[in-house]
This record gives structure tokens, sequence and C-alpha cells, in this order.
């Protein structure tokens, strides 16, 4: 006889913040609890500091409300309910704030956002490593085969970033944002072929794992990240990147612009490296892209007589 059935455990429920699962299920809460989400929603740091009988004075509603308000949003107690809240406040209270920092004027708009894009190259140059950096160009030139690694919204965008300005070299070059192709692409790697991996954390764990695994096949591993952090302790070559994040929620990382300025000098320091071999690459680039009408003159270059007759793909 099969013995007793275990619980089922469920899948409907997935681990949200509670500010969320307040929000989730406030539909079917009793009239009484509406009363008090009401109240915490009114000032949700306040919350984490009332007593259970000063929440539901200001509630309006019975202490005995207040406790079932806390079980109805998954909380065993009122001060399980507190602790689950601060602990979310930690992470989103600067996204729960509603003040408008900018109000309409586009101007200062966007002098704040280029201005912290402009600080943010100038934080990277002021701390930028620059025998790390030349090493890390030696590296790359003299590569037979370089994989790029990056996950998350900026990390990612920047390794693909990374590809684009690396392959117009003639560089064999790939980048990867999947963890486990990142493990798979590492295992294929040997002495003689490079790893870039960019992280602002330094804490991915797939990526520090994908690191590991190259340089334990003899890859060299060249880390864009912050200093002390388990990629950086994971890499062999060290390009050490501390910038700050902006308490604006609302703009875009600063440290993404930092990334994408190394990137760049990375990438034309690996360019200067290459001499004939890199130029030869960029001309025929150069030659292929204005072939279809899409070039854009530069000071030392007229791709109009190339484009001339040719129909604009873009």
């Amino acid at each position: 006889m099969a013995g007793p059935r275990s619980p089922r455990r469920e899948i409907d429920e997935p681990p949200i913040d509670l500010v969320s699962r307040i929000e989730r299920v406030e539909a079917r809460l009793s009239p009484a609890e509406r009363l008090v989400a009401a109240a915490v929603q009114q000032d949700y740091e306040a919350a984490t500091r009332l007593t259970i009988a000063e929440l539901a004075e200001k509630a309006g509603v019975s202490q005995p409300s207040v406790t079932r308000f806390c079980r109805s949003v998954g909380c065993a107690s009122f001060g399980d309910f507190k602790i689950r809240l601060a602990t979310t406040l930690t992470v989103a209270a600067a996204y729960l704030k509603t003040d408008r920092v900018f109000a309409d004027d586009i101007g200062q708009l966007a002098q704040s956002v280029m201005m912290r894009a402009a600080n943010a190259v100038r934080a990277a140059l002021d701390q930028l490593d620059t025998a790390a950096l030349g090493k890390a160009i030696d590296a790359v030139a003299g590569s037979r085969r370089v994989d790029i690694y990056g996950q998350g919204g900026g990390s990612a965008a920047m390794a693909e970033d990374a590809k684009l300005r690396l392959f117009r070299l003639g560089l064999p070059v790939a980048a990867y944002v999947d963890g486990h192709q990142q493990r798979m692409s590492a295992a294929t790697l040997q002495p003689g072929d490079a790893v870039l991996a960019i992280s602002n954390s330094g804490s991915s764990r797939t990526v520090v794992e994908a690191v590991k695994i190259a340089t334990s096949f003899g890859a060299t591993a060249i880390v864009l990240t912050r200093p002390g952090t388990p990629l950086a302790d994971a890499g062999t070559i060290v390009i050490p990147m501390t910038i700050a994040e902006d308490d604006n929620v609302l703009v875009p990382t600063p440290s993404r612009y930092a990334h994408m300025a190394v990137v760049d000098t990375l990438a034309t320091g690996v360019a200067e490296r290459l001499g004939a071999r890199g130029r030869e690459a960029l001309r025929r680039v150069r030659y292929t892209v204005a072939s279809i009408g899409i070039a854009i003159p530069t000071p030392s270059t007229d791709p109009s007589a190339v484009m001339q007759g040719r129909d604009t793909h873009e």
C-alpha cells in the first residue's frame, strides 16, 4: 500500500515581494482587511514601525482584522509581516516613490541624463588600470578565438556590443548571454583562446563559473568588473571598475556608459596591435556596407562613389 501522499507544492504562487502580493490579493480581501491594506499602502515605510495596535487604529479596524490581513498576504503573523515588508523595502523603496524629479522640463531631463553619462565615463578614465588594459589588448589581439560573456540587461548588451567592436577586425568572436551556453563555450576553449567577461556586480554565478571553466582549460580570462568580487578573483587579467549607482531609479544605470568606454578603448587598442591585418578587415567591412548604400562619410573616407546608384537599405 502506498504511503501518505506528500503535500503538493504550490506552483501557482511565484516568490513575489510583499508589496506586489498585497496588490495581487487585494480584490479577495474582506472589507476590514482592505482598510488595513489601504493604511499600509499610504506609507509602506511607516507601516514597518507601527505596532499592531497602532496599525489597527490607523485603519479603523480591530487587531484580529490586522492579523487576518497578514495571513491573507502570506505572512504567519504581524511580526512576520513587518519583517517581510522591511525586507521588500530594502530593495524596492526607491521604486515606490512618486515624486517627479524633472517635471516637464525636457531640457533639464536631457542635461541630467547626459551629464550622468559623461560623469560615468570620466570616473572610468580616472580609475582605469592602463597596465591591465594593455595586457588585455595584447591577449585579445593574439588570441585564436575570443568568447564574450555577459548576463543581465546591461552586461548582456555590453557583451553583444563588444562582439560588434571586435569581429570587424577579423577576429573569431562570439558573445554568449545564456548561462548554459557560456558553460558549453568555456568547455571548448584551450590555451591561446581568450574570454572577455563583463559584469557590473561581479557576482553573477553563471558568468563566474564559466570563467573558471575557461581558465581550467588554459584560456586567458579578461574580466571587466568590480574589484574584490568573485568574478575578479576568477579572472586572469582584471580591469577593475567601480561605478556608483544613481539614486534616481528612472535613469539608466551609469555603469553601462563606463563599460562601453572601456570596451571601445580595448577594441581600438586591438585594432592598433593588429596593424595591417585589422585595417584590411575594416576596409572590407566598410566597402561591403557602402555597397548597399548605408555607409556614413567620415573625414578620411567618402563612400559616395560606391553608394552612387545603389538603393539605400536603412
